[in-house]
């Protein structure tokens, strides 16, 4: 019976092979992240965020002019996005200062609505400038009612007074003491 003799490749050539595969690998993995925040930055909701940050004049005087966005972390647990809700915090830059936007955004049925964004500047560490805040008012009109009517199938309940709390124990008077090793006082 004939047998098959096994050449095993040489040391180098295991080497070449491991950088070759590792240098693939770490390309792929890399193009797979730039393609996913090329993804994000496509999207109405980033868009509308950095629109919002470049026109407020605010912004423009802390960072000048223009705006670049350097990117986010996608390993960021504060980074998150659904088809409702969008949460980021991206690094942005101007001519005279760096930071970081954050940004909170909530799909509606009229299209993305950015409900609140913050910029923190380097140069200011320990405070957030609030560029835009939710509006505390909804798109529809409130509903016309009597505020003083309760509404039907609502039980009426007459607001009671309570009278006001006494103290359990009598303070004792206010006197020059001194603490003792025992925990007891001394006068």
């Amino acid at each position: 019976m004939p047998t098959i003799k096994l050449r095993l490749p040489s040391n180098r050539t295991l080497g070449n092979i491991c950088v070759y595969g590792a240098m693939v690998s770490i390309s792929a993995v890399m193009f797979m992240r730039w393609k996913l925040e090329d993804r994000v930055r496509s999207t109405e909701y980033y868009k509308l965020a950095m629109q919002t940050l470049r026109q407020h004049k605010g912004a423009v005087g802390l960072l000048g002019e223009p705006i670049k966005d350097s990117g986010f972390d996608m390993s960021n647990a504060n980074n998150i996005c659904n088809a409702d809700r969008a949460q980021f915090e991206i690094s942005v830059r101007g001519p005279k200062d760096k930071g970081t936007v954050f940004f909170w955004a909530t799909n509606r049925e009229k299209g993305w609505f950015i409900d609140r964004l913050e910029l923190e500047a380097n140069q200011h560490p320990n405070k957030r400038f609030l560029i835009k805040k939710q509006n505390d008012y909804s798109m529809e009109a409130p509903l016309e009612r009597n505020h003083t009517e309760l509404p039907e199938g609502v039980p009426h309940y007459e607001r009671q007074t309570y009278p006001k709390p006494q103290p359990l124990h009598q303070a004792e008077e206010s006197s020059a003491f001194v603490h003792t090793a025992d925990g007891g006082r001394m006068r």
